[in-house]
């Protein structure tokens, strides 16, 4: 069970979000097919121990730490173990739940918008900008993963009207714009977004340009306990090699807002939510002591 949670967690593919609700996905399936652990206290410090090993996409590890706490509130509050599928299963409807109000409220922020920019592929991004069908959207490459040019694909194989551009033509790409729009992988405790390498180019390309930069997330991305990590990656062909690193971080300053399941807030008052939502309403609620 463990070799497929490292599986899941380490995608290189998916967004973080979309990661997060198949390692979810997948603990609700293998509960039901292999059972139940012997020793859930353990189980559950091993399958953290797993998610952990990707600092650099932080909701995977905050759902495991919300399941943890949930766990620990049950015995020590309710002087009873719920077993962990029905545990998982209230994550996941809880998790389920933000992702879609934080769509909603990014639907509702972004109605009247008539041009966005983003970059790389953000399940999250995708889900709202299908909910914009009068919305133009520009999209760039993001050269060398070429993840920008999937998302464009896919905006346009659902009806969006994206335009695709080279990553240097950043500056052409933002102007006339209403807001840049990212997903992110992580939110640090200063207030700053995690996302693809390019988003900082083009924070400040905003920043210049007087365009807001809107981020769409959900309180599992805020890096709590202050664990995220950068990651470098490299690919090769037979012309070049090239070693980056895919996330990086985009200073609070950049970022105007964050759009969540807890409404419209700038950085700090989204910090303070999201931390609260984290240590006490997530796992009380997971545990059915809220």
């Amino acid at each position: 069970m463990l070799g497929k949670v490292a599986e899941i967690v380490s995608d290189r593919r998916s967004g973080s979000s979309q990661i997060a609700m198949n390692l979810l996905n997948y603990l609700v399936t293998a509960f039901s097919t292999e059972g139940e652990p012997p020793e859930a206290d353990q189980f559950l410090e091993e399958l953290y121990a797993t998610v952990l090993r990707r600092r650099s996409l932080i909701s995977p590890i905050n759902l495991i730490e919300v399941l943890r706490r949930a766990h620990m509130l049950q015995r020590n509050e309710a002087g009873a173990e719920t077993p962990l599928k029905e545990a998982v299963l209230r994550l996941r409807e809880l998790y389920g739940g933000a992702l879609e109000v934080a769509l909603r409220a990014g639907e509702e922020r972004l109605t009247l918008y008539d041009t966005l920019l983003t970059l790389s592929k953000s399940s999250q991004v995708l889900s709202l900008v299908k909910r914009l069908p009068s919305v133009e959207v520009r999209v760039l490459t993001g050269w060398p993963l070429m993840d920008g040019l999937a998302a464009y694909a896919e905006l346009r194989a659902s009806g969006v009207k994206a335009f695709l551009f080279p990553d240097l033509s950043v500056f052409e790409a933002a102007e006339g714009v209403d807001a840049l729009l990212i997903g992110c992988d992580a939110i640090l405790l200063d207030g700053s977004a995690v996302n693809r390498s390019g988003s900082k180019t083009a924070a400040l390309v905003a920043e210049e340009l007087g365009i807001p930069t809107i981020v769409i997330c959900d309180s599992t991305k805020l890096d709590l306990n202050s664990l995220w990590a950068p990651e470098k990656w490299s690919l090769a062909s037979d012309e070049a090699s090239v070693e980056f690193q895919v996330f990086e971080k985009v200073d609070s300053r950049l970022v105007t807002e964050y759009v969540s399941e807890l409404g419209c807030l700038k950085p700090d008052k989204f910090v303070a939510s999201a931390g609260s939502e984290l240590v006490s309403s997530w796992p009380r609620r997971v545990a059915r002591l809220l």
